[in-house]
């Protein structure tokens, strides 16, 4: 999931600045690692930009002209990303020419390339622990995510709205990971409510649930580098996911614990 995101923003970003020539993505053997290559023939980074690039609301002088919608949010998410899975991170670029991003990779052992788990399996798994915020205004659905992050030891709340969802950080909730459902019954856009959220909680990692495949509010979201999840969310996807996202630290867990 989370090379996934890379590539996906990497590949947005390069098609949003090429007005010209084309855009490559490619995965390369490199001194037994796998190297993911996004090659594009936009207006490339200046040296003195190229330290920063990856820092949140950075956006190159050159991408400014070439587009002005955007945040800078997008190469921020790919260096989180390539930080989570300890892959090193790289760009080469030539001003008025184009720019090559690359991330490192190494490859799976043998003892790695194991059958997936089954649904089942690891709903029966702990070994998580941290602080979780769901916002979801199905009870049902709600109730199954409070269920199933409690059984692999995760702090969890649940919220129907963003008041909610507010009332739980005014108590001292301090969550580590939030989830948001899109389409509120308030009539609250998800994404506005999230972005809130993000604010507040700085350090928290953050993704979009949705039932549907295409809409304004979630091509915004992906473009705007937000990780955004398809209804159903696959147990076993959500703890792969979570075991990146949360801490190691029980002393962490302890302490913070409400």
């Amino acid at each position: 999931m989370l090379l996934r995101q890379c590539v996906v923003n990497l590949v947005h970003n390069a098609l949003r600045y090429t007005q010209r020539g084309g855009v490559l993505l490619a995965v390369r053997r490199r001194a037994g690692h796998w190297q993911v290559e996004v090659w594009d023939t936009g207006p490339g980074v200046a040296a003195e930009e190229r330290e920063r690039i990856f820092s949140p609301f950075t956006r190159s002088a050159s991408a400014r002209v070439a587009d002005d919608a955007g945040y800078g949010l997008g190469l921020a998410v790919v260096a989180r990303c390539a930080e989570l899975m300890d892959a090193p991170l790289g760009l080469v670029s030539r001003l008025g020419r184009g720019s090559r991003f690359w991330l490192r990779l190494p490859p799976a052992t043998s003892s790695a390339v194991v059958v997936a788990p089954t649904p089942a399996t690891v709903a029966r798994q702990g070994g998580l622990q941290g602080r979780c915020l769901v916002v979801e205004d199905d009870p049902q659905v709600a109730a199954g995510w409070q269920q199933l992050l409690q059984d692999w030891g995760v702090q969890v709340r649940c919220a129907a709205d963003g008041a909610e969802a507010l009332g739980w950080l005014e108590q001292g909730f301090t969550p580590q990971a939030i989830f948001c459902d899109q389409r509120l019954r308030s009539g609250e856009s998800g994404f506005a409510l999230l972005q809130r959220l993000q604010a507040l909680c700085p350090d928290a990692a953050l993704a979009m649930v949705s039932g549907e495949w295409d809409s304004p509010a979630l091509r915004q979201a992906e473009e705007e580098g937000y990780l955004v999840l398809r209804k159903p969310v696959a147990p076993e996807q959500l703890h792969a996911l979570l075991r990146q996202w949360l801490p190691d630290s029980s002393e962490d867990y302890k302490k913070n614990s409400c």
